[in-house]
This record gives C-alpha cells, sequence and structure tokens, in this order.
C-alpha cells in the first residue's frame, strides 16, 4: 500500500473554495441501526457552532485533516466546528470539538458531474483520536461485492424522519460501477453501493465514510467513499453514489 503526507495531499489535489454538486445529497443512515458507543470515532460531525446539530459527516485521516464532501464546506451552512470520537449528533459531552481554519475542494471538482466531490479541512489543533486508514493506490481495496458499512448520524425514517441522535451504521454491498451506470452517469472518481431495500444513506449522511473494515476493532478500517449523491426522488433505493477516495491520485504522491 502506497502512503501519503496529508500535507502533500492538500498542496497537490486541492485549491481554495467551496462549491456544491447538482446531485441529491445524501443526508442519513436508513435501516440500520447504533453502532457501540466508543466505536468509529475516526468519523467526525461538520458543525457551524461548538454544540449544535451535525450537518454533515467525515473522517478524520490525519490528526488535523477532515476529508469530506464538497456539499459540507459552506452549500448550506458554514464548516466551522467538527466534532471528533463523538457518538452524538449534538453537544460537547464527548469526544472533542475543533474549530476548522481552511477548508479546501479538490482541484478536479465538477459541479456539473459531481466528479472529484471531496473537500479537506484543517484543525485548529490535533486531535487525540486515531485517524481512519486511507486506501491503497492500486484498486484492491474496492471490489464489487464486497460488504462495506456506512456510518452516519442521518436520517433513520424517511420522508417523514429525522436525525439519529447516535452514530448509526448500516452495511452496503459495494456495486461494479458497470451496473450502476444502469441507474445513474457515474465516472472514475465514484463509487455505487447499496443494500437491500430501505438500507441507504440520506438527508444528514452527506460526506460521511464508507468503511472497509478489515477486523474485529476500528484500527484497520479504511475509508474507500464518502456520501456524496443518489436519487433526488427517494431514500431507500438500491443504490448511492460515494465519491471514490482511491480516485483522488494518492498513487502520483510517492510514498
Amino acid at each position: 500500500m502506497k502512503s501519503i503526507t496529508t500535507a502533500s495531499f492538500a498542496l497537490i489535489l486541492f485549491g481554495v473554495g467551496a462549491a456544491s454538486a447538482d446531485h441529491a445529497s445524501r443526508v442519513l443512515v436508513l435501516g440500520g441501526g447504533a453502532v457501540p458507543s466508543g466505536t468509529k470515532t475516526y468519523t467526525t460531525g461538520i458543525r457551524a457552532t461548538i454544540d449544535g446539530d451535525s450537518f454533515c459527516g467525515g473522517s478524520l485521516i490525519s490528526p488535523t485533516h477532515v476529508l469530506t464532501t464538497t456539499a459540507c464546506i459552506g452549500y448550506t451552512k458554514p464548516a466551522n466546528w467538527v466534532s471528533v470520537g463523538t457518538h452524538y449528533l449534538n453537544g460537547t459531552h464527548d469526544g472533542e470539538q475543533i474549530k476548522v481554519v481552511s477548508a479546501q475542494n479538490h482541484t478536479g471538482f465538477n459541479s456539473t458531474s459531481g466528479s472529484y466531490d471531496v473537500a479537506l479541512l484543517r484543525l485548529e489543533r490535533p486531535s487525540k483520536f486515531m485517524p481512519v486508514k486511507l486506501p491503497a493506490a492500486d484498486d484492491s481495496d474496492v471490489i464489487p461485492g464486497m460488504r462495506s458499512n456506512l456510518v452516519g448520524w442521518g436520517y433513520t425514517s424517511y420522508p417523514n424522519g429525522t436525525k439519529a441522535y447516535e452514530l448509526q451504521g448500516v452495511g452496503l454491498e459495494v456495486w461494479s460501477n458497470t451496473d450502476c451506470a444502469r441507474i445513474y452517469s457515474l465516472d472514475d472518481t465514484m463509487v455505487c453501493a447499496g443494500g437491500g431495500v430501505g438500507k441507504d444513506s440520506c438527508n444528514g449522511d452527506t460526506g460521511g465514510p464508507l468503511i472497509k473494515e478489515r477486523g474485529p476493532g476500528d484500527e484497520d478500517d479504511i475509508v474507500v467513499g464518502l456520501v456524496s449523491w443518489g436519487s433526488r426522488m427517494w431514500c431507500g433505493v438500491p443504490r448511492s453514489v460515494f465519491a471514490c477516495v482511491e480516485s483522488l491520485g494518492m498513487d502520483q504522491l510517492g510514498h
């Protein structure tokens, strides 16, 4: 597995500024259940205020950097704070709340196609929590048919639901882009995943991680996707589209 420094990742792949995708952003975990408290602590809530509701999700990829999607950095609310290691949608009674000092879109982001729907947040101080691992650069960590886990605080029912107070998770299957292209127009910067009917991302989950789990604990978890977009009409349809973390050009940055 090739590795990169987060500083190089930010410098080469991202440009300053926020923009929004034209696709329907996803904002919930539908059809799942609460994860055990104290697990998936690399999952971050993105907030406008220190103790307010998280309106997007993200992934801690270094002590001072959070990976999310472009809709989460000013499209609807300002990304002023992240809450790292918390089990809850809001408040300051667990985890740590850290101020965001800068937000950058991927330089290749296309608001029409949704390509490279990735943004990077830089934090005011280092987090004490362990970052999630980034995927290998050789496409070996995203395999059609593999099981993955989506986590977030989005809606747990649709259309008349509310956001989850506790962090939720739901198992999804990764689909090939060829199969997914029967439903959506997508490219190699995207990955498609879904569960049965009623298992999906939706309102509130945007930017949150799609995880490949490699062991019973969280220390070897890999973030392979970020909740990006899906059907404009419904949550809970069989498949949604995620920004493919593998596709960000990390293999060009060296060891």
